[in-house]
Protein backbone atom coordinates (compact mmCIF):
# COMPACT_ATOMS: atom_id res chain seq x y z
CA UNK A 1 0.00 0.00 0.00
CA UNK A 2 1.53 3.39 -0.96
CA UNK A 3 2.57 5.62 1.96
CA UNK A 4 0.88 8.98 2.47
CA UNK A 5 2.41 12.08 4.02
CA UNK A 6 1.70 12.54 7.76
CA UNK A 7 -0.51 15.34 9.05
CA UNK A 8 0.43 17.45 12.05
CA UNK A 9 -2.33 18.09 14.63
CA UNK A 10 -2.20 21.87 14.02
CA UNK A 11 -3.01 21.28 10.34
CA UNK A 12 -6.35 19.67 11.18
CA UNK A 13 -8.09 22.95 12.03
CA UNK A 14 -11.25 24.36 10.44
CA UNK A 15 -10.53 27.19 8.03
CA UNK A 16 -7.21 25.78 6.79
CA UNK A 17 -6.86 24.77 3.13
CA UNK A 18 -8.26 21.32 2.40
CA UNK A 19 -10.01 21.08 5.79
CA UNK A 20 -13.74 20.33 5.95
CA UNK A 21 -15.85 20.28 9.10
CA UNK A 22 -19.46 19.67 10.05
CA UNK A 23 -21.39 19.14 13.29
CA UNK A 24 -24.45 17.04 14.02
CA UNK A 25 -26.63 17.41 17.11
CA UNK A 26 -27.94 14.19 18.63
CA UNK A 27 -30.48 13.56 21.37
CA UNK A 28 -28.19 10.76 22.57
CA UNK A 29 -25.59 11.37 25.32
CA UNK A 30 -21.85 11.60 24.72
CA UNK A 31 -21.16 8.01 25.79
CA UNK A 32 -23.70 6.58 23.31
CA UNK A 33 -22.33 8.53 20.32
CA UNK A 34 -18.74 7.78 21.37
CA UNK A 35 -19.68 4.11 21.69
CA UNK A 36 -20.84 4.15 18.07
CA UNK A 37 -17.52 5.68 16.97
CA UNK A 38 -15.42 3.14 18.88
CA UNK A 39 -17.55 0.04 18.26
CA UNK A 40 -16.60 -2.95 16.14
CA UNK A 41 -18.59 -1.28 13.33
CA UNK A 42 -17.69 2.43 13.53
CA UNK A 43 -19.33 4.67 10.92
CA UNK A 44 -21.57 1.80 9.78
CA UNK A 45 -24.16 4.38 8.75
CA UNK A 46 -21.89 5.91 6.06
CA UNK A 47 -22.80 4.27 2.76
CA UNK A 48 -19.39 4.91 1.17
CA UNK A 49 -17.56 2.93 3.87
CA UNK A 50 -17.76 -0.82 3.38
CA UNK A 51 -15.90 -2.00 6.48
CA UNK A 52 -13.65 -0.72 9.26
CA UNK A 53 -11.57 -3.13 11.29
CA UNK A 54 -9.49 -2.30 14.33
CA UNK A 55 -5.96 -3.67 13.97
CA UNK A 56 -5.03 -2.84 17.58
CA UNK A 57 -6.44 -4.50 20.69
CA UNK A 58 -8.75 -2.74 23.13
CA UNK A 59 -8.57 -0.48 25.05
CA UNK A 60 -7.98 1.99 22.24
CA UNK A 61 -5.72 5.00 22.79
CA UNK A 62 -3.18 7.14 20.96
CA UNK A 63 -1.15 4.68 18.88
CA UNK A 64 -4.17 2.50 17.99
CA UNK A 65 -4.60 1.50 14.36
CA UNK A 66 -7.38 0.41 12.04
CA UNK A 67 -7.97 -0.45 8.37
CA UNK A 68 -10.81 1.05 6.34
CA UNK A 69 -12.26 -0.59 3.23
CA UNK A 70 -14.04 1.87 0.95
CA UNK A 71 -14.62 -0.18 -2.17
CA UNK A 72 -13.13 -2.91 -4.33
CA UNK A 73 -9.37 -2.60 -3.98
CA UNK A 74 -9.56 0.69 -2.04
CA UNK A 75 -8.38 0.62 1.57
CA UNK A 76 -6.44 2.76 4.03
CA UNK A 77 -4.41 2.17 7.19
CA UNK A 78 -4.99 4.74 9.94
CA UNK A 79 -2.89 5.68 12.98
CA UNK A 80 -4.55 7.48 15.89
CA UNK A 81 -2.22 10.12 17.31
CA UNK A 82 -4.69 11.58 19.82
CA UNK A 83 -7.35 9.97 22.02
CA UNK A 84 -9.16 11.55 24.98
CA UNK A 85 -12.28 10.39 26.84
CA UNK A 86 -14.35 11.95 29.63
CA UNK A 87 -18.04 12.08 30.57
CA UNK A 88 -18.67 15.35 28.75
CA UNK A 89 -16.05 15.38 25.98
CA UNK A 90 -14.44 12.67 23.85
CA UNK A 91 -12.04 13.27 20.99
CA UNK A 92 -9.79 11.20 18.78
CA UNK A 93 -7.74 12.04 15.71
CA UNK A 94 -5.79 10.04 13.14
CA UNK A 95 -3.97 10.35 9.87
CA UNK A 96 -3.83 7.82 7.06
CA UNK A 97 -0.40 6.19 6.90
CA UNK A 98 -0.98 4.36 3.63
CA UNK A 99 -3.80 3.93 1.12
CA UNK A 100 -4.63 2.30 -2.19
CA UNK A 101 -6.78 5.29 -3.21
CA UNK A 102 -5.10 6.82 -6.25
CA UNK A 103 -4.45 10.55 -6.23
CA UNK A 104 -4.43 10.98 -2.45
CA UNK A 105 -1.47 12.76 -0.84
CA UNK A 106 -2.71 13.23 2.76
CA UNK A 107 -5.82 12.43 4.77
CA UNK A 108 -6.59 13.01 8.44
CA UNK A 109 -9.74 13.10 10.55
CA UNK A 110 -10.82 14.20 14.01
CA UNK A 111 -13.98 13.10 15.81
CA UNK A 112 -15.17 15.24 18.71
CA UNK A 113 -18.26 14.46 20.80
CA UNK A 114 -19.27 16.92 23.50
CA UNK A 115 -22.24 17.34 25.77
CA UNK A 116 -24.81 19.90 24.65
CA UNK A 117 -26.06 22.28 27.40
CA UNK A 118 -29.69 21.46 26.53
CA UNK A 119 -29.08 17.69 26.68
CA UNK A 120 -27.81 15.19 24.20
CA UNK A 121 -24.54 15.78 22.41
CA UNK A 122 -22.84 17.35 19.40
CA UNK A 123 -20.61 15.32 17.09
CA UNK A 124 -18.08 17.35 15.10
CA UNK A 125 -16.23 15.62 12.25
CA UNK A 126 -13.17 17.39 10.85
CA UNK A 127 -11.39 16.08 7.75
CA UNK A 128 -8.23 17.13 5.95
CA UNK A 129 -8.22 15.83 2.38
CA UNK A 130 -5.23 16.67 0.22
CA UNK A 131 -5.15 15.19 -3.28
CA UNK A 132 -1.88 14.79 -5.17
CA UNK A 133 -1.09 18.04 -6.93
CA UNK A 134 -3.31 20.05 -4.60
CA UNK A 135 -6.45 19.89 -6.73
CA UNK A 136 -9.78 19.07 -5.11
CA UNK A 137 -10.50 15.85 -7.01
CA UNK A 138 -9.85 12.41 -5.51
CA UNK A 139 -8.44 9.61 -7.63
CA UNK A 140 -9.63 8.21 -10.89
CA UNK A 141 -13.29 8.73 -10.02
CA UNK A 142 -12.91 12.52 -10.34
CA UNK A 143 -15.15 13.02 -7.30
CA UNK A 144 -14.65 16.43 -5.66
CA UNK A 145 -13.50 16.14 -2.03
CA UNK A 146 -16.28 18.49 -0.92
CA UNK A 147 -18.89 16.14 -2.39
CA UNK A 148 -17.47 13.19 -0.46
CA UNK A 149 -17.76 15.23 2.75
CA UNK A 150 -21.38 16.15 1.91
CA UNK A 151 -22.21 12.45 1.54
CA UNK A 152 -20.63 11.70 4.93
CA UNK A 153 -22.53 14.60 6.49
CA UNK A 154 -25.85 13.51 4.99
CA UNK A 155 -25.47 9.93 6.24
CA UNK A 156 -24.32 11.11 9.69
CA UNK A 157 -27.19 13.59 10.07
CA UNK A 158 -29.66 10.89 9.07
CA UNK A 159 -28.28 8.40 11.62
CA UNK A 160 -27.19 10.49 14.61
CA UNK A 161 -29.66 13.33 14.12
CA UNK A 162 -32.55 10.90 14.44
CA UNK A 163 -30.97 9.08 17.39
Amino acid sequence: MPALKPVLPAELQAGRPGVYEFSVRSARPVDWVWGELTSDRPLHWCKGIRKIEWTSPRPFAAGSTRRVHLGPGVSADELFYSWEESETLCEKAFYVQSATAPGLSRLAEKYRVEAHPDGGSVFTWTLLIEPVGGDRVIGLSAVPAGLIVKWLQRDTEKYLGSA
